[in-house]
């Protein structure tokens, strides 16, 4: 998990100086996002530890513009997603999507100019697939991005060396749910969330 959380953060920036020759529409919009990204961490402004909140504040606003929350929140919920009333899958999806912002976005600022090399973009209908190569200093690291198009591309999981983020969670919450309630699991994610906020490492949601 430590290895996903830093490959994906670092990643998501390294996307900004790929090497691609040419892209497509799901392609354009992940690195319209990026550019984003890229900005805030350049900005002089935003530099330092007492700049810390501002950033995570602006890093998760343009999260929010590019990865669908909702989509990653049901698919890693699968068939439990079910079980949870309207009213408990909004509040999923928005303590979800914190405890993802806390655990992964805050990594962008761990960005050492990794290259990236955009290998492939598959589209079939409303799904895209893109496979990229992370150019690091001592191995290439594969990084895929799956994405679906509601209104317009968003992102719904990264997969990181084979390694499934919806999956990965998926696999958490199925072994939670299993022993526990629906109300147990929410409690879970804000009781990770509250220990990352308190500065403390957090690897999953299973482990206590």
């Amino acid at each position: 998990m430590k290895k996903i959380a830093f490959v994906f953060g670092v990643l998501l920036v390294a996307l900004a100086v790929s090497t691609a020759a040419f892209a497509g529409e799901p392609e354009n919009r992940l690195k319209a996002g990026i550019d984003k990204v890229i900005a805030i961490l350049s900005d002089p402004a935003m530099k330092g530890p007492a700049k810390h909140l501002e950033r995570q504040r602006r890093l998760r606003a343009v999260a929010d513009g590019f990865f669908d929350w909702h989509e990653l929140s049901r698919r890693a919920l699968a068939e439990s997603w079910r079980k949870y009333t309207p009213k408990q899958q909004e509040e999923f999806v928005t303590i979800f999507s914190e405890l993802l912002q806390k655990t992964y976005v805050r990594k962008l600022e761990k960005f050492n100019n990794e290259k990236v090399e955009y290998v492939k973009e598959q589209v079939d209908g409303d799904q895209a697939f893109i496979s990229t190569h992370v150019l690091m200093k001592d191995k290439t690291v594969p990084i895929n991005y799956i994405m679906i198009k509601h209104d317009q591309w968003m992102v719904y999981d990264v997969v990181i060396e084979g390694v499934s983020l919806v999956k990965n969670y998926r696999t958490q919450f199925s072994k939670i749910l299993s022993r526990e309630t629906s109300d147990a699991l929410l409690q879970r994610i804000k009781d990770k969330i509250k220990s990352l906020d308190e500065g403390k490492n957090v690897d999953d949601v299973v482990g206590k």
